[in-house]
């Protein structure tokens, strides 16, 4: 065995050791889900990895300070993972907010419209019932105007009616008057025949 292997083994031991408690811990919390990037366990591979560098520059172990540097990329590749799927996590929050925000506004968008909507059936009500109140309210003017004109009518009518049946009834005396002063002259005439011919009478018996 190499002198160099007893500081590599050794480290792997203790390491292991030390690793395990936070094994059971990332699986635990993980919950199925890959531990590699818990921030505990880069931490601990980022420790692990200068610890190897430093004991293999000072036992001159090179196998020791490649698997550092292997250790070390392994866990700035996860770390950049990591960042990455946290700035697309950021992303994917950032358009979830804008598509809330959206579907917000949309509903905002949707209310608005309904209300304008409704306003407008509304108005719209209003206007057809205003219309029937003064088609109403004119049909009943032009009813009240009509039975006024016919009773005016009437009423003047009945007034010339009248005054026609009064000059009637005024000729109508007027000439009663008229054949009763001939009779009554007659009359007179006759009375006086009489008397003459009493008075002729009366001379031719004397």
């Amino acid at each position: 065995m190499q002198i160099t292997q007893i500081p590599r083994d050794a480290l792997d031991l203790g390491f292991r050791g030390a690793r395990l408690p936070l094994t059971v811990a990332a699986s635990v919390l993980a919950r199925g889900r890959d531990s590699s990037s818990w921030p505990p366990v880069l931490m601990f591979d980022k420790v692990e990895a200068g610890v190897k560098d430093l004991v293999g520059r000072a036992t001159h172990d090179d196998t020791l300070r490649a698997t550092a540097r292997l250790q070390r990329a392994e866990v700035d590749k996860r770390e950049e993972a990591l960042v990455t799927r946290a700035r697309a996590a950021e992303v994917e929050q950032a358009a979830e907010a804008r598509a809330e925000a959206r579907r917000g506004d949309l509903e905002a968008e949707r209310e608005a419209i309904e209300e304008a909507d409704a306003e407008r059936e509304r108005q719209i009500e209003e206007a057809e019932r205003e219309a029937r109140q003064r088609a109403a309210k004119e049909a009943e003017a032009k009813r009240a105007a009509t039975r006024t004109t016919a009773a005016k009518r009437k009423k003047a009518v009945g007034k010339r009616a009248s005054q026609a049946q009064a000059e009637r009834l005024a000729s109508e005396s007027e000439a009663l008057r008229a054949e009763q002063q001939a009779v009554e002259a007659r009359g007179e005439v006759l009375d006086l025949d009489k008397a003459v011919e009493a008075k002729k009478s009366a001379r031719q018996s004397g």
